[in-house]
This record gives C-alpha cells, structure tokens and sequence, in this order.
C-alpha cells in the first residue's frame, strides 16, 4: 500500500519577474491537474518577505512524485518557471501524515529530499 505524500518547495523569485512566475506556474498547474496521482496543490507568498514563495502539491504516491518530475512535458513546462528564481530553493518530499501524527503506511522510495535544487524540478 501506498501513502499520499506532500511536495514542498520554498522558492525566491527574483524582483520584477512576479507576473512571468506566475503565469509560467499556472501552465504547469494545468499540466499537473490532468497529471495521474496529482491530489491538488497551493502556492503561497510571504507576506513578510515577497520574494519568498512556497509550494505545495499532494501526491498519491512518491512514484507519482517521480513520473511527474520526469514527465518530458513538465521538463519543457518547468524552464520559464525556473527562468523566474533566483537559485536558493529547497524542495523536500513528505509522508502526509494521519490524524494526531499517525503515520499513514509508507511509500517505497518516499521521503527523499533536494536542498539547493536549481535543475527543473517542481510540482
């Protein structure tokens, strides 16, 4: 059995490229809302530093997480996104956890991180 995992990434975007960022993220989003095992997802802004963004995707799996990042499409999606930060970000990949910090049962591979990330990796 696999558990649902939760893709987080914490991004800087840098100044003047708000607008770009946003809208290469809506056609990854697109993508990603017809991609298999995609559960949903948000993207947030500081309010106390703009710059900072973070992003949050629910997954089925972790081997959904893997398909997805290593689809050719989102490869190609992803480039104008990335064009758009700076190259301090951090993505980490999470067992979304149960009720009262119950684990829900593991997912084979799962649990992975990148720190300092600049390749086309996104959610």
């Amino acid at each position: 059995m696999t558990a649902p995992v939760r893709v987080v990434r914490l991004l800087r975007v840098r100044e003047g490229r708000e607008a770009d960022f946003v809208a290469a993220y809506q056609g990854v989003l697109e993508r990603a809302r017809r991609f298999p095992g995609h559960l949903g997802e948000q993207l947030c802004r500081s309010l106390d530093d703009p710059a900072q963004w973070l992003l949050t995707s629910e997954w089925e799996s972790a081997e959904s997480v893997r398909r997805w990042r290593t689809d050719p499409a989102h490869t190609a999606l992803v480039e104008p996104l990335n064009a758009c930060l700076h190259d301090d970000r951090w993505t980490g990949l999470f067992h979304i956890m149960g009720p009262a910090g119950t684990r829900a049962a593991p997912a084979a591979g799962a649990g992975t991180r990148s720190a300092g990330s600049a390749g086309p990796r996104t959610p």
